[in-house]
């Protein structure tokens, strides 16, 4: 009896030895739609970029479910209280984590800091995006492990934008060790092989197919608990959820323009799977060209917004994926006013916008001067809700008396910066849905102001006008969290009140895993990945 007792206690002890190696070293299985066009988001504007990148860079600090900052590669978040910002806010001081390597074992330090900023504005850089880093002076090394960053003019969302996850465009510290002697990193063999400071390092990139993560050894924050990614493309939505049904995945994200209500429905009847759905600042528009005939002329924008009804579009396309809504801030939110409100449907009062700037109906569409009232929706190509929402949109815009065509282009190709001729970035639409995520430093004035207009932001819509510059600059220089805030209500109101966009309400995000993958938590600013170093599959 002995001899069996020993021989089943041994069986017993090697199982819970090996039991916890066994989930420590299984594979994290994901998928996204498209594959990603560069590792390195300094150089490319890419919103999937932006949330995957995060698994393999580092940020001097992250943003966690609620978007408030966690310390990451800095050890203290700057602020007027613990002396990080000066009294006159001119100058932010950070103070670095020692010890941190590289994924290549050497070491990190304020030198890297400096030379990601030199980088970043760096003119011979494809940087879609230097809002927030054009408002520096300098920013200097204070010995190995501090930073001192000078602002040329008070700038509230500083902290923010530089080099955090809360920025509208995150970008990582880069090593100056690898990349500080090159003339320009938008065609470094880095893009596509980075050594970053994230919990994970890139293995292997099969362009076009899946791109493999490893544990990071070197994490400053220790080993973590997945051992392997695999990041896959699986090109259609439709296939993404067989493929999570049959078992083949670990977890499926449900959103943005690829979001489905039946693909949430879907996921969530697999048994043993846990679902989540989850608001996110993300709000969605129709954005338009406003520099280009015929949305130049505010009849036109005004009819459409009063004539196309985007709450009924959004229900019906998105069901519980869509959060109604009537600007870019919802209750809760920083700034939000309910008494903001944007122009309600109404066909007939859309009609006599029309007919009173002369825009007559003849036959089935309106015309003026000889001129047919005309143009171009753009939409995603393969992308189901992108091309539901422009068939939708064409439809109410017939009713009007506008004739629309519908174009469609891969999603690569219309986030390109303008140097690659990207469709939005070039102005080469009429209109288009749209959404944007706000970072943690609560400035929407980026997506309008006259300074951001391509090639220096994503003001796509090539909005310029002196009243939304003059409320931006209040927001964005001001301390007074009250002040701040009325100058953005002013800013909605004029928006609202010239229709420079039509709003279309807020993104909620469908989340579904295995129940033996711990630790996921979807984030407010969809960060879905925020603490993936903490995620562990169990034994």
């Amino acid at each position: 009896m002995r001899r069996i007792f020993s021989a089943a206690l041994a069986a017993i002890l090697l199982f819970a030895l090996c039991a916890p190696s066994i989930a420590a070293d299984r594979v994290l299985r994901l998928a996204n739609t498209s594959d990603l066009p560069t590792l390195n988001p300094l150089v490319s504007d890419n919103a999937q970029l932006s949330i995957y990148s995060e698994l393999w860079h580092g940020f001097l600090f992250r943003t966690n479910a609620n978007g408030a900052f966690v310390p990451d590669l800095a050890t203290v978040v700057p602020t007027l209280a613990n002396g990080g910002i000066s009294r006159d806010g001119l100058t932010l001081t950070y103070r670095l984590r020692s010890g941190v390597r590289w994924q290549d074992g050497h070491p990190f330090d304020a030198r890297d800091v400096v030379f990601s900023f030199q980088a970043a504005m760096n003119p011979k850089n494809n940087v879609p995006d230097r809002s927030g880093f054009d408002d520096i002076q300098s920013v200097t090394a204070d010995g190995t492990y501090g930073v001192r960053v000078r602002l040329k003019h008070r700038y509230s969302p500083a902290v923010a934008t530089f080099f955090s996850t809360g920025a509208n465009d995150p970008y990582p510290i880069l090593p100056q060790h690898l990349l500080g002697a090159l003339p320009e990193l938008n065609s470094a063999p880095y893009n596509a092989a980075p050594i970053g400071l994230g919990p994970f390092k890139v293995a292997r990139w099969e362009r076009g197919s899946r791109l493999v993560l490893e544990r990071n050894p070197h994490y400053h924050l220790g080993p973590v608990g997945i051992a392997r990614i695999d990041l896959s493309v699986v090109p259609n939505q439709n296939t993404m959820t067989t493929v999570f049904r049959s078992g083949e995945l670990d977890l499926i994200e449900i959103r943005g323009f690829g979001g489905t209500q039946a693909m949430l429905d879907a996921a969530r009847a697999v048994p043993q799977t846990t679902a989540r759905v989850a608001d996110h600042y993300l709000f969605n528009y129709f954005m338009f060209n406003t520099a280009r005939a015929p949305l130049d002329e505010l009849a036109v924008r005004r009819a459409i917004v009063r004539g196309v009804d985007g709450a009924r579009l959004m229900t019906t396309l998105r069901g519980e994926l869509n959060r109604p809504g009537s600007g870019d801030r919802f209750p809760g939110q920083f700034a939000y006013d309910a008494s903001i409100q944007q122009a309600p449907y109404d066909l007939a009062a859309a009609k006599q916008i029309l007919d009173a700037a002369g825009w007559k109906q003849n036959g089935a569409y309106r015309s003026r001067n000889g001129k047919t009232l005309g143009l171009e929706i753009t939409t995603v190509a393969g992308n189901s809700l992108s091309e539901r929402i422009g068939v939708q949109l064409q439809s109410a815009l017939a009713e009007l008396g506008i004739d629309a065509s519908v174009k469609a282009y891969s999603y690569p190709v219309l986030l390109d910066p303008i140097q690659s001729g990207g469709i939005w970035a070039s102005g080469k639409f009429d209109i288009t849905f749209y959404g944007w995520q706000p970072g943690e430093d609560d400035d929407h004035s980026y997506l309008f102001r006259c300074d951001t207009r391509p090639p220096n932001g994503e003001n796509y819509s090539r909005i310029c006008d002196p009243a939304i510059d003059r409320d931006a600059r209040i927001a964005l220089e001001t301390t007074d969290r009250s002040q701040e805030a009325a100058a953005d209500k002013r800013i909605l109101r004029r928006i609202e009140d010239q229709a420079y966009v039509m709003f279309l309400g807020f993104d909620r995000e469908g989340f579904v895993w295995r129940n033996d993958l711990r630790g996921p938590q979807p984030s407010i600013l969809g960060r879905m990945y925020w603490n993936a170093a903490t995620w562990t599959f169990a034994p």
